[in-house]
């Protein structure tokens, strides 16, 4: 059993992730901290409720983080995710998020079981990044962070350079990677490989299942964006990171980001060799989709 905060900006396919978790015999979540990145706070933090409450999943806690990067301010993927950041309605929250701020949650959970904690990153890297400034040895008592984000080989999805995440909050990221906390970082390089196509969504559920709530939001997705025929599943790929780590192959790194507004912001430079961060170079697909589709049903 892994001890695991997810860090999140539910956005659909963090929505997909958190229902792969919540599904998991394996994963003990101590709780869910919000961040802006694939819709404002207020609506990923509103939508980790709904998902949380849908799913009759109320014991998990939820800590609202950050509104802000360290620097400027997001930008916002509601053109992909659709309104309010989750493309189907689900009823209104029924609880509020807890009076403590996600750094702080995350410094005293880390802190309170050193070397037993996961961190399962799926959004921008603020609020780890206030946790490690506030309190430097986090990123020791961290057993991992794992990290969906960065483009190391391949092109980037918002800019030629930058991956979403990276991009919303470079210098989060670049203090993330270089703290020398254990990181595994899950970018476009093996994202871009594993996806879902309007064909295989062929979940047969009911509905307030996991199964049911997935197959709408991919098909709400395509419905959305009739030009596309492919839905990366890149946050679900950070949690098989967490559960299957032999579905990916890694190389050891060092790893930086581009903080100069005039250079390549955002881009994920690895330097390979000796370092602390894992970088994900390949996937094994068929294993990756096998350990998605028997958590949420997802055939694809």
């Amino acid at each position: 059993m892994t001890r695991v905060i997810i860090d999140t900006d539910p956005g659909t396919d963090d929505a997909l992730a958190l229902m792969m978790a919540l599904g998991s015999p394996d994963l003990e979540i101590q709780g869910l901290t919000t961040v802006g990145g694939n819709a404002r706070l207020a609506d990923t933090t509103r939508n980790a409720l709904r998902l949380l409450d849908y799913l009759d999943r109320t014991d998990i806690p939820v800590f609202r983080g950050s509104a802000r990067p360290l620097r400027g301010t997001y930008h916002y993927g509601y053109y992909f995710h659709g309104p309010a950041g989750l493309n189907l309605r689900l009823p209104s929250p029924r609880r509020s998020p807890n009076l403590q701020l996600a750094p702080a949650f995350i410094a005293q959970r880390a802190g309170s079981m050193p070397g037993e904690l996961t961190l399962i990153a799926l959004g921008p890297l603020t609020n780890i990044a206030r946790a490690m400034q506030a309190e430097p040895r986090v990123a020791k008592w961290l057993k991992e962070v794992i990290v969906m984000g960065g483009a190391v080989g391949v092109a980037g999805n918002v800019t030629p350079d930058a991956e979403f995440n990276t991009y919303n909050d470079p210098l989060a990221a670049d203090a993330v990677f270089s703290s020398g906390a254990r990181v595994t970082l899950v970018g476009l390089d093996v994202c871009d490989q594993v996806f879902a196509t309007p064909d295989e969504i062929t979940f047969y559920s009911t509905p307030s299942s996991p199964e049911w709530l997935s197959e709408e939001i991919l098909r709400n997705w395509f419905k959305l964006h009739p030009d596309r025929q492919t839905y990366n599943l890149c946050d679900p790929l950070a949690v098989v990171a967490a559960l299957d780590p032999e579905a990916l192959s890694y190389r050891s790194a060092n790893v930086s980001v581009d903080t100069n507004e005039k250079g390549q912001y955002g881009k994920t430079i690895a330097s390979f060799g000796d370092g602390p961060v894992r970088v994900a170079i390949d996937v094994n697909v068929s294993r990756a989709k096998g350990v998605i589709k028997e958590l949420i049903g997802a055939d694809s």
